[in-house]
């Protein structure tokens, strides 16, 4: 049960982390003025795409723990469980980045958004997906100790 109540958490904080994030990062965009129609909608739109990130954000953690073949590996940071969730969430944010700024042209970025060359993908969402599943396993890890 704990570990369940830890991953229920997890979702929660780090939804909660990726909101923020989304929300800070919207300058690097670029929107038109019709796609959001109204500020609940622009709300209920970024509460969304932060759920999903939540929801692949206890994904990149169950797929660590997979292997490490250890699912409370939260417990003890060390630094091969450590690059594994920054690879993993590289590879991730590199993937959904570039099949929707290439290949879907979901959404484009602005100016002011730092690309990486030859990928041609955003450093924000790509920082989003590495620095972001840390800090909520990092923040969450204590109720794996709970009994």
């Amino acid at each position: 049960m704990a570990f369940l109540r830890f991953l229920f958490s997890l979702f929660i904080v780090a939804t909660a982390l990726h909101f923020g994030w989304e929300i800070s990062q919207m300058g690097y965009y670029s929107f038109s003025v019709p796609s959001l129609p109204s500020y609940d909608a622009f709300i209920k739109d970024h509460w969304t795409v932060a759920a999903k990130d939540g929801l692949i954000t206890v994904a990149l953690y169950l797929l660590v723990g997979m292997l490490v073949k250890n699912a409370g590996w939260a417990k003890r940071f060390n630094r091969q469980r450590f690059m594994f969730l920054i690879v993993l969430g590289f590879l991730w944010a590199v993937g959904v980045e570039y099949h929707a700024t290439e290949i879907a042209h979901r959404w484009t970025y602005a100016k002011s958004m730092p690309i990486i060359p030859i990928i041609n993908v955003g450093v924000a969402p790509i920082l989003q997906m590495v620095v972001i599943p840390f800090f909520a396993i990092f923040l969450t890890r204590k109720q794996l100790s709970e009994k």
